[in-house]
């Protein structure tokens, strides 16, 4: 089983710590259990399951922060999305090229 995990992670995006704090916070879980972690190292196939506990130790402290942050009342704001003029431009000259 360890292989076939191992082969089926080709290909796949790294997702930033930051992200996945939000997630736990998002879920209610700002902890992790022992025997997830197991689940992790299982599903890995080379790492331990301190391995992983160590790794999420900043992480879920990330989300109990978040967590209490978002329960204070605090707002967060997203990056607004680039111009496209840019991209129109280059349209219409390509257009007239």
């Amino acid at each position: 089983m360890a292989k076939a995990a191992a082969d089926s992670t080709a290909g796949q995006k790294t997702i930033p710590a930051d992200c996945v704090s939000v997630l736990l916070m998002a879920l209610d879980k700002t902890t992790i259990s022992k025997a997830q972690y197991e689940l992790m190292s299982a599903l890995d196939g080379s790492r331990t399951a301190s391995s992983f506990e160590h790794q999420f130790r900043s992480i879920t402290a990330k989300a109990k922060e978040l967590k209490s942050r978002v329960d204070s009342g605090e707002k967060f704001e997203a990056v607004p999305p680039a111009s496209k003029r840019g991209l129109s431009v280059r349209v219409c000259v390509m257009k007239l090229g």
